[in-house]
């Protein structure tokens, strides 16, 4: 059977000499323009396309409100017939995904350890936290290593009792951890009613009622790991000086405090009934939460399934038979974080297409910030291998862009007068820029002016163009196909 990994999605050429296969797609894509480049309806068109004419399947993060129905509209085309494939995730629909619910489940090495659910739980938060403009600090080793501690428990309560892995159900239990008080009260229950009744009004007494019940007692390793949470909840938590206690409930409630309410709470904190790997078996899912429209919520809830998605796909096993996925991000400067860097790095074993567009490339160093934002940026530009430049007007990326493309030696004509009288002519060859920055400005835009051909310039990695085997090449991309 032939690698799917040599099928061409398109070709760049009308005598079809210069294709796009699979195989590029997988090293990554990055498209430039400016706003009104035509980067979205060019070459941003043509692959999205491709991808779904090929089958694949992907997920979709949509920055603009009118990202989904473009999407939609592609898989509509009669000679794509794709819309069946789409599942189109928005608020209001019957969609939920619970990323702690679904790590819990899934299945494989790592899926449900507790450790790993704790890790999740935090760099969701840290995942928030950067988001809102600013870093998750680390607190004093005690208190971090106290709510650790405190998440480890709950987590492993909810997973003994077979409730929701939720984040309602985890601040259920963290407010409801009994008091010095409430354990006089619960020392004197003794009647298995009594116990029922009290379980109705304490949601972690509850669940460790639950808990027992679901203990099976000839598993030294069960009576282990309940002992060890039941002690935390009813003797240690207890006991600890109410300030303390006071403390690592309002750290834990404030890492749960963006999945509570809106948009999160209403998709991201309970029910799952949509999971990543639906896209290995050639569906779409796009996200529908627009960030001109949902702004924060918009761009966390996205990124939550984004991160997620990127993992299982890391994970999942393939062979030359494997159908690729795509990872397809407009606006791409609000969703890029340091973990696309190591993605990219396992994406074409992986079989994944990352395609990223944004404006200009100062939009990635304001978004990953920091004293190393340009190293940061240049990793993840130097892990996308196709790299095209539509029209830009903003400097940096242009100058950026002839850099990448690089100098050549180029024959410069030459005209000299001799005393007024004579003239000479010749050639002279002058190191210089292949594509000179000017040029990214003067690039057609699509639209009835030019014809609805949009320019791109196109450099790819271990790539030659053309007879004259040059590293980079300009092409037109029509916007009516």
């Amino acid at each position: 059977m032939a690698d799917l990994l040599n099928n061409t999605l398109f070709y760049f050429d009308q005598q079809k000499q210069e294709p796009f296969k699979v195989v590029d797609a997988v090293k990554g894509v990055q498209i430039f323009g400016g706003i009104g480049s035509g980067k979205t309806s060019g070459s941003g068109k043509w692959i999205a396309k491709s991808f779904l004419m090929s089958g694949m399947g992907g997920i979709v993060l949509c920055g603009k409100p009118d990202e989904a129905e473009t999407w939609i509209e592609y898989a509509n085309d009669p000679k794509i017939g794709r819309a069946k494939d789409v599942i189109h995730f928005k608020e209001g629909t019957e969609f939920f995904f619970n990323p702690l619910e679904y790590e819990r489940r899934r299945i494989g090495e790592g899926g449900g350890l507790t450790s790993n659910l704790t890790t999740l739980f935090l760099n969701l938060y840290k995942l928030g936290s950067r988001i809102s403009g600013g870093e998750a600090k680390e607190g004093e080793k005690f208190w971090e290593s106290a709510l650790k501690r405190c998440l480890n428990r709950v987590i492993d309560l909810i997973k003994m009792s077979d409730e929701e892995l939720s984040v309602y159900n985890m601040v259920q239990i963290v407010n409801s951890i009994p008091d010095p008080y409430e354990m006089s009260i619960i020392g004197n229950l003794s009647a298995d009613e009594d116990l029922l009744n009290y379980a109705e009004t304490n949601y972690c007494f509850k669940c460790a009622y639950l808990a027992d019940k679901n203990l099976n007692r000839n598993d030294y390793k069960s009576i282990r790991d309940f002992d060890l949470v039941y002690n935390y909840f009813f003797k240690e938590f207890p006991k600890l000086h109410n300030e303390t206690r006071t403390t690592i409930q309002e750290m834990f409630l404030g890492l749960a405090e963006p999945f509570l309410s809106g948009l999160l709470a209403d998709h991201f904190a309970s029910g799952l009934n949509i999971i990543p790997e639906m896209t290995f078996e050639g569906k779409v899912i796009i996200l529908d939460f627009p960030v001109k429209q949902y702004l924060e919520a918009g761009i966390y809830a996205q990124s939550i399934f984004k991160l997620i998605w990127q993992q299982a796909t890391e994970r999942r096993s393939v062979n030359e038979s494997t159908l690729p996925v795509f990872l397809w991000v407009d606006e791409s400067q609000y969703f890029v974080n340091e973990y696309d860097m190591l993605f990219q790095t396992t994406a074409r074993s992986s079989r994944a297409c990352t395609v990223f567009l944004t404006q200009n490339i100062s939009n990635y160093y304001a978004a990953l910030g920091g004293a190393a934002s340009k190293a940061k940026v240049d990793s993840l530009l130097g892990n996308l291998s196709t790299k095209i430049f539509h029209a830009n007007n903003d400097y940096v990326t242009n100058d950026w862009a002839a850099k990448t493309i690089g100098q050549a030696y180029k024959n410069i004509s030459s005209l000299n007068n001799i005393g007024g009288q004579q003239a000479t002519s010749g050639l002279q060859q002058s190191f210089n820029w292949q594509v000179e920055p000017r040029i990214f400005t003067q690039l057609k835009s699509g639209g009835i002016d030019n014809n609805f051909v949009v320019e791109g310039v196109i450099v790819t990695t271990g790539r030659e163009w053309g007879k004259e085997k040059k590293n980079f090449s300009i092409k037109g991309f029509s916007q009516k196909i």
